[in-house]
């Protein structure tokens, strides 16, 4: 017995001393794991004859179970990721070792997918609804820039306009006034991504986040010209001097007829008057555009005209004022006309209790003479007096704007039915005027308010035609207060 126990101890003893002395070995089924971009898990498979561990070179990699002992079969370990917010693949390494054996076993994980907004046209975003999380990529051509410092703008396309809210370098989370960085100015044409928002049931591009900006190609404002005189022979068109000073702003329609021009004074920083031609073909359908913007003329500099984003301040006198049109936005009504009624070069301080009451019944009866079916055309000079007043209210900029004293109404009627020319001229104190309907003792002659402003009216009338016209008492000429 004592001897069979000896041969069993020692063949138990052999037995591990050839075990001892076999050689390490670790067996991998892969040396690469893969995932994509959202939180994952993924077993890896491994044989090994020894004791082991397992290591991450990464935060975003972890292993369960981390080590273990050697085994007859097949191991398996789960290999977790978090999910990659970053558009770039990631990579790590894990390091197997068994014994004095190691492998490094590859894990990639792809970005997050690039979600490339849709390409919309400006008639099809405004036609999208309201959203923080949808980001879209328009392109077009800006308008016009009411305010410079967070980047507020028109764009348009061929298909309508949009006001941008915030546009800035990079994409950021709140307005960084970054868009002085850019140099954009109107007639560039310019690629922006945005989310669709609103503001008083208007559509809006950027918003409470701002757009931002992808690329510009370079472009030039082509609704427009400054001249200091013209010989043009319209109708409209009171007498221009090239020495006096001033500047006539002359703007376009998109096929190149004239909309309105505007005699700028520099001085004062308004326009002493804006001629037009009126009736129902330039004055358009639509609506006046629902944003509360007043955007700078882009044919002058910043520095030569009021800057209105927040209206005039209160004036030297301790008043405030409307930034009151002078060609009334609802005399064009297509979009883009529209929007160059508003721009600050058509404002003038007007007393509010004004503006809002005769003069815009002023404003009404006018469209209904230019729309009246005898009528062809009404030809409308609308302009500011300033003479002598020495009260002005500040621009958002500091600029001081002479408060004109008064405000008049020069207009030439062209008859369809007799082809003849008849006259009618109003004046109006800058200052409360709470009149609910125009009535002829408002009226004069051209020839009196001729006198009255100093400006010569309808030059380019035939000068017997002219004489007689500018003389007529409009008060005695019916079809003025039957229509």
């Amino acid at each position: 017995m004592k001897t069979i126990r000896h041969l069993i101890i020692f063949c138990v003893l052999a037995a591990a001393a050839v075990a001892c002395t076999k050689p390490a070995a670790l067996t991998l089924l892969s040396n690469q794991v893969a995932f994509e971009a959202a939180a994952g898990q993924q077993e890896i498979s491994f044989l090994t004859n020894r004791d082991w561990t397992l290591r991450s070179d990464a935060d975003w990699v972890t292993v369960a179970p981390a080590s273990g002992g050697p085994s007859d079969s097949y191991q398996r370990v789960n290999v977790s990721v978090s999910a990659n917010e970053a558009e770039a693949e990631r990579t790590a390494s894990l390091t197997l070792t068994a014994g004095e054996l190691s492998r490094v076993i590859g894990v990639r994980q792809a970005g997050k997918p690039v979600v490339v907004p849709p390409k919309f046209t400006i008639r099809d975003f405004r036609n999208r609804p309201v959203s923080t999380t949808e980001w879209y990529e328009l392109t077009g051509e800006i308008v016009s820039l009411p305010e410079e410092h967070y980047g507020n703008f028109f764009m348009a396309d061929e298909t309508g306009y949009i006001y941008v809210y915030g546009l800035c370098e990079k994409q950021v989370e709140k307005n960084d006034q970054s868009f002085s960085k850019l140099g954009l100015k109107p007639g560039d044409k310019v690629t922006i991504k945005t989310l669709r928002s609103e503001y008083n049931k208007a559509a809006q591009a950027g918003g409470n986040i701002p757009a931002y900006f992808v690329s510009r190609q370079a472009g030039a404002y082509r609704l427009g010209q400054k001249v200091a005189s013209t010989s043009a022979k319209w109708m409209e068109l009171p007498a221009t001097k090239a020495d006096d000073g001033q500047d006539l702003l002359i703007h376009s329609t998109l096929d190149g007829k004239r909309s309105y021009a505007a005699y700028f004074d520099y001085d004062h920083f308004v326009s002493s008057w804006v001629a037009y031609p009126l009736h129902s073909g330039n004055i358009g359908s639509g609506k006046r555009m629902e944003e509360s913007a007043f955007p700078m003329d882009p044919l002058l500099d910043r520095s030569q005209q009021a800057y209105l984003p927040k209206g005039y301040k209160e004036s030297s006198l301790g008043k405030k004022y409307d930034r009151g049109h002078q060609i009334p936005s609802a005399d064009r009504l297509d979009w883009r006309l529209n929007i160059e009624t508003f721009f600050s070069t058509n404002m003038t301080p007007q007393d509010s209790d004004l503006n809002s009451n005769a003069w815009e019944k002023l404003e009404d009866k006018v469209r209904a003479w230019a729309c009246n079916a005898d009528t062809d055309t009404l030809y409308v000079v609308t302009g500011c007096y300033v003479g002598d007043s020495t009260e002005t209210a500040e621009d958002s900029d500091g600029k001081k704007i002479t408060v004109p004293r008064g405000y008049y109404k020069a207009l030439l009627r062209l008859s369809k039915k007799d082809n003849n020319y008849s006259s009618v001229a109003f004046w109006f104190e800058n200052k409360e005027n709470k009149s609910s309907s125009i009535k002829k003792e408002m009226s004069m002659s051209i020839d009196d308010l001729e006198k009255k402003v100093g400006v010569d009216f309808f030059v380019n009338l035939p000068a017997d035609v002219q004489a007689s016209v500018e003389a007529q008492n409009p008060a005695d000429v019916a079809w003025w207060w039957n229509n």
